[in-house]
């Protein structure tokens, strides 16, 4: 019983030895919650906006333009109708492209962003995992659950604040 009970305590004592500390980390999220980002990101906010500003002036055009036909619809002749009718198609068309161009670049702008803070945030994540002596960070869109605790990204966000 004696040499049982040994046996259990080492076994339990060498499993703490080897045990991994793990953590979970949202990298993009912490990038842009910290200051760094925040600022970075100032200037692609204002681009998007206006570009919001041009499509939503653009489907109120659109809109006018489609009140207006149905408007004239029994005053027209089916000739000028048809061809306004498909001037309106062509016009919801170039919103539909225009729309996804704008996606497309808030996409695009928001990647850059990332790429051009990354290896500073790399760094403050480098050096929490050397404070906090972790063996393994996940990235925590890839764990199917993560305890709070483990859970560093607000630490991340407060590392790249106090070291920028």
């Amino acid at each position: 019983m004696k040499h049982v009970i040994s046996i259990l305590v080492s076994v339990f004592f060498a499993a703490n030895l080897y045990a991994t500390e793990v953590a979970v980390v949202d990298f993009r999220a912490a990038v842009l919650q910290s200051n760094m980002g925040q600022k970075a990101a100032e200037e692609p906010k204002q681009k998007i906006a206006e570009m919001d500003a041009r499509l939503k002036q653009e489907q109120s055009a659109l809109e006018t333009s489609a009140q207006e036909l149905k408007r004239d619809e029994l005053t027209l002749s089916k000739e000028e109708f048809n061809k306004r009718r498909q001037a309106l198609a062509e016009q919801q068309n170039k919103l539909r492209s225009m729309a996804a161009n704008m996606q497309r670049q808030a996409k695009e702008l928001e990647q850059q962003l990332v790429q051009s803070l990354t290896p500073k945030a790399e760094a403050a994540l480098k050096s929490l995992i050397e404070e906090r002596g972790l063996n393994l960070v996940l990235n925590r869109q890839l764990s199917l659950y993560a305890d709070q605790d483990a859970d560093i990204t607000n630490e991340l966000v407060e590392r790249i604040n106090r070291d920028n």
